[in-house]
């Protein structure tokens, strides 16, 4: 089985066991975790800062403890991201919260502070950060007296720099869990930027009704096919794997029917160098209401009051000379699976509309027309859990999955 996490060791030198990333870039007097090996970084397209934006956000990440205190201080400079569409028009980024856990369960938490700002401009290919303070105090109280394991997990959809953990009593790395470790790829429906709970992220609701470790990968906008997405996965011990991909590629308009397959073979030929034998499901999109038979590229409308909606906008006229819809994104990935279970390799194919379909568009719309919130995130990580961790689905183990997490 494979274990998760590495020990570190803070710039006030608390050592800590951090999970969730991939590689950490030390960032004035900081530690920030990201979730893409740095050295990868010179793949990412020339003028592409949102790419180094989102695998910097903190998402599914954690720092783990031994403590006999009471309260734990976490010392950081949390960065809030805030977007512009291509007019122009700016979107403030969410502020999450700071989750402490004991077994699982919330036991404190915390409103992250917003000690910078990095504002991406249109397109994501520049971003500027204006800086407010160069650190915060971020108290977790209430956790108990006695020794005990605390996870702290970091806001999702926020950058932090790590710069310390301080509490009343002793504090030492936690021991590693033991459980399975899950990966899994997506694009913005995977990485739940917006929730205020960190816990709220599907990806982490699943993995701990399967009482598994999750390494959640899910990309704002960028779950592409990139090449060096897949290297990052070969190389990173994991016992189960996940990948989603639709919504970015029809959202981008960045391929078409004719390369939308290959890209996905040439995906897990790279994975499966790393993992020959590990069980993979490839998930396709959730709902997109009103956007299934529209090709890209996807655009933002902006109401009087405020609230956004985004959608698809292109030609239907194109489909006939290969534009890719959602709708066929899902045929399409469901052949990639016939075709390589067919020679038997361990793979999988769930379809994303039930984890959030029909019904649930009616009984429980998406704010924005695209996007979960967090109960609705919280359903769907409960039905991931059910259908691929269960007994009879693609992951399933010995450990009983928990039914609380669905309403």
């Amino acid at each position: 089985m494979t274990s998760i996490g590495e020990v570190i060791s803070l710039p006030d030198g608390t050592s800590v066991r951090l999970s969730g990333h991939l590689d950490l870039l030390r960032n004035d007097g900081g530690v920030r975790p990201v979730r893409l090996p740095v050295a990868s970084w010179d793949r990412f397209p020339p003028a592409a800062e949102i790419m180094r934006t989102v695998a910097s956000q903190a998402s599914g990440v954690r720092l783990s403890v031994r403590a006999d205190a009471p309260r734990l201080t976490l010392a950081v400079r949390c960065t809030r991201v805030d977007f512009s569409d291509d007019a122009g028009q700016p979107i403030e980024g969410p502020v999450n919260d700071v989750v402490a856990t004991i077994e699982g369960l919330p036991v404190a938490r915390v409103r992250a502070s917003v000690d910078q700002v990095e504002e991406v401009g249109p397109g994501g290919r520049v971003a500027v950060v204006r800086r407010h303070r160069l650190s915060s105090a971020l108290t977790l109280d209430g956790l108990g007296e006695g020794v005990k394991d605390v996870t702290i997990w970091l806001p999702q959809g926020m950058e932090v720099d790590l710069l310390g953990l301080q509490g009343d009593g002793s504090i030492v790395p936690a021991p590693a869990s033991g459980r399975p470790v899950w990966l899994h790829h997506g694009s913005s429906i995977s990485h739940c930027a917006s929730p205020v709970d960190p816990l709220s992220s599907w990806p982490v609701v699943a993995a701990q009704a399967a009482r598994h470790e999750v390494i959640n990968l899910g990309f704002s906008g960028q779950a592409m096919i990139d090449p060096f997405t897949a290297d990052a996965i070969a190389a990173t011990p994991a016992d189960v794997i996940s990948l989603s991909f639709g919504v970015n590629i029809v959202g981008a308009r960045s391929m078409d029917e004719r390369t939308f397959v290959p890209a996905v073979h040439g995906f897990l030929d790279a994975v499966r160098r790393g993992h020959p034998h590990t069980p993979i499901v490839l998930l396709s999109a959730i709902l997109w209401p009103g956007s299934e038979d529209v090709p890209g590229p996807s655009r933002v409308d902006f109401a009087e009051d405020g609230s956004l909606s985004v959608r698809t906008c292109g030609n239907v006229d194109d489909i006939a000379t290969g534009a890719l819809t959602l709708a066929t994104s899902r045929d399409h990935l469901q052949h990639v699976v016939r075709v390589r279970a067919a020679a038997g390799e361990p793979i999988s194919y769930l379809d994303g509309r039930s984890l959030y379909g029909p019904d649930d568009a009616v009984n429980a719309p998406l704010p924005d027309g695209l996007h979960p919130d967090g109960p609705i995130y919280q359903r769907m990580g409960a039905r991931f859990a059910s259908m691929v961790f269960a007994p009879g689905g693609a992951f399933a183990s010995d450990a009983p999955v928990s039914p609380a997490q669905e309403s």
